[in-house]
């Protein structure tokens, strides 16, 4: 699995508050699957006004370009502002933190091994999977 070379962030979002949604940004990687989310980086958060057009359920998007100008943007109209801007701080992070030198075939390993990959909405079901057993245990 490599980080993918294209520049491409997954960002997942979903409801916060009655006012607010949240968006998520992660990496893509390439894997011999194809592309997915690396939902175990996450790169940036950024809170969301409500509009009328955004009370639908939890949703991904595939964001190339920290320009709210770009196609990718073009589906979510009223967050391209918000969206690209998180795009320039996610990639920001991304940059920083990724590794430039390569790696031993055992960190490569150690990476593979650890990484969880996830294709888009399934993160989401994931999370209330989680809360469900929580909720459950407590009840227990």
């Amino acid at each position: 699995m490599n980080i993918s070379t294209t520049g491409a962030l997954a960002i997942e979002f979903h409801p916060h508050s009655p006012t607010q949604w949240i968006a998520t940004y992660y990496p893509m990687v390439d894997t011999p699957a194809g592309r997915w989310a690396d939902v175990t980086w996450v790169l940036h958060q950024r809170l969301i006004a409500v509009t009328a057009d955004s009370r639908q359920p939890a949703r991904w998007l595939d964001a190339r370009s920290a320009d709210p100008r770009d196609s990718c943007y073009t589906s979510h109209q009223t967050w391209r502002e918000p969206l690209a801007a998180g795009y320039a701080a996610g990639m920001a992070v991304y940059e920083a933190e990724a590794i430039e030198s390569p790696l031993s075939p055992q960190a490569a390993q150690h990476i593979r091994d650890s990484a969880v990959v996830v294709p888009a909405g399934q993160l989401a079901e994931w999370v209330l999977d989680d809360l469900q057993d929580e909720t459950s245990s407590v009840r227990g």
